[in-house]
């Protein structure tokens, strides 16, 4: 999970002050059990930092709330 935050550009402290923590840590158990980690790694494995969140990332719209300040 931290190098997809990387990738989209999520800091972990704006992650974790979400809501005292709790989504970080329901985005960890979400990243954890995801069936799409050959996606994931793939997908790693050929961009860098900068880009937005994936469609096959569970964790997609707590990034993108978290990089907007949405929560």
């Amino acid at each position: 999970m931290d190098n997809m935050m990387e990738a989209v550009g999520v800091e972990v402290l704006a992650a974790v002050d979400v809501d005292g923590g709790g989504s970080y840590v329901r985005a960890r158990v979400a990243c954890h059990g995801c069936t799409c980690r050959h996606f994931c790694r793939e997908w790693l494995a050929e961009h860098s930092q900068g880009q937005q969140p994936q469609a096959f990332c569970p964790n997609a719209n707590f990034f993108r709330a978290v990089k907007s300040g949405d929560c």
